[in-house]
């Protein structure tokens, strides 16, 4: 260490405390963490709001004032981490253990590094005297690997108000992530009558209705063009549940589909799609009986186009950096919701780190990252 103009053991040792504390979702717990960050904040003469806004899920927000009353720009980040998984880990998951400039831990890719290097990115900024351009909002939600219970109560709140750019803090790998793709998980159930196995004449088989209904739909494809940057829209069966016994004939079936979507589709479009299969499963077959519901809509997101975002993100890097687009979704679909503003995902992560066992980032590019935040935050005008 000491290649960087900060204290990089106090940068690490923030990094370390917000890995260790637990914040698994379920049941995410994030207040303790909120609270932590929150003590530590106020150390450095930053007074923030931890949001409780369920038993124990909690924002962390605050809003450091800018020259200008411009909209402000938004700095987020989640606090809750998906489960360790059954798969046994090399290194202790909450331990933030490092080995040959590699840092373990789960949620350290996805994305405490990321909020641990914004935070003291902006605890740098404060203890050097700089004033940003416009205020900046940090806002380090809870829930954001299953519901985005915390980006909807910021919402709600009226915290997008006068956001007029975002910077999110997802794994990027150090690239700049222009867009991302929405989500729509669908729970289709197949319905039937039930019948002794021995005489399956007598009811209606529900997992054969739903292998009908499967088969058609993967036989579709969505009729629209690729996304620039993000490509084709894609969909996937991933769950599949039916029957009670060896000798029944089953009376019901439930599969769940994972579509990842594209800007320009709508939720109509997604029902069009799964009413057509369901059409043609129904044709000429009146036992044929299925509904479906939505588990949940995340929206793609695109920001503005050729914004200037993506220069000042370069030019506080000090080079050029690779830009794409990426698959998974992000607390920014329910904060937009719907809405373009200049917006770029940044993130010391690897993508291809998170939800993985020995989750893990290279040290280097935390602390490069709180330098290229602070550099953006100081410098960036919307």
């Amino acid at each position: 260490m000491g290649k960087h103009k900060f204290d990089e053991n106090e940068a690490f040792d923030l990094l370390r405390q917000t890995v260790k504390c637990r914040t698994v979702n379920p049941p995410g717990n994030e207040v303790v963490l909120a609270r932590q960050l929150q003590s530590f904040l106020k150390e450095n003469k930053i007074d923030a709001k931890v949001d409780e806004f369920a038993p124990g899920r909690a924002n962390l927000v605050f809003r450091l004032k800018g020259e200008t009353a411009s909209p402000a720009l938004l700095l987020t980040g989640h606090l809750d981490t998906v489960p360790v998984g059954e798969m046994k880990w090399r290194h202790e998951p909450f331990a933030c253990e490092s080995e040959n400039g590699l840092v373990y831990g789960r949620g350290i890719a996805d994305m405490k590094s990321s909020v641990a290097a914004m935070l003291y990115a902006l605890i740098l900024l404060r203890r050097e005297g700089l004033t940003p351009e416009q205020d900046v909002v940090f806002l380090a939600t809870a829930d954001e690997e299953v519901s985005r219970r915390g980006a909807a109560a910021f919402v709600k709140s009226g915290g997008m108000s006068d956001i007029g750019a975002v910077l999110v803090g997802e794994p990027s790998n150090s690239d700049i992530l222009l867009a991302h793709k929405g989500a729509m998980w669908l729970k289709v159930t197949a319905r039937g009558k039930t019948a002794h196995g021995s005489m399956p004449h007598l009811g209606v088989n529900a997992v054969n209705g739903m292998a009908k209904f499967i088969h058609i739909l993967n036989a579709q494809s969505f009729a629209c063009l690729p996304n620039p940057l993000l490509g084709s829209p894609t969909f996937s069966v991933n769950s599949i549940q039916g029957g009670v016994a060896v000798n029944v004939v089953p009376d019901s079936c439930v599969c769940t589909i994972d579509i990842r979507t594209i800007p320009g589709q709508t939720e109509k479009d997604i029902r069009d799609f799964v009413d057509a299969a369901l059409a043609k499963a129904a044709a000429g077959d009146a036992d044929f009986c299925a509904q479906y519901e939505f588990l949940t809509s995340a929206l793609p997101v695109e920001g503005v186009k050729e914004h200037h975002i993506v220069q000042a993100l370069e030019a506080a890097a000090g080079k050029t950096l690779i830009k794409r687009g990426v698959n998974y979704y992000t607390d920014a679909s329910t904060l937009l919701d719907g809405k373009i503003l200049p917006l770029a995902i940044y993130g010391p992560g690897d993508d291809k780190q998170a939800h993985q066992p020995d989750e893990h980032i290279i040290l280097e590019k935390y602390f490069t990252a709180i330098e290229v935040y602070k550099n953006f935050v100081s410098a960036f005008k919307i």
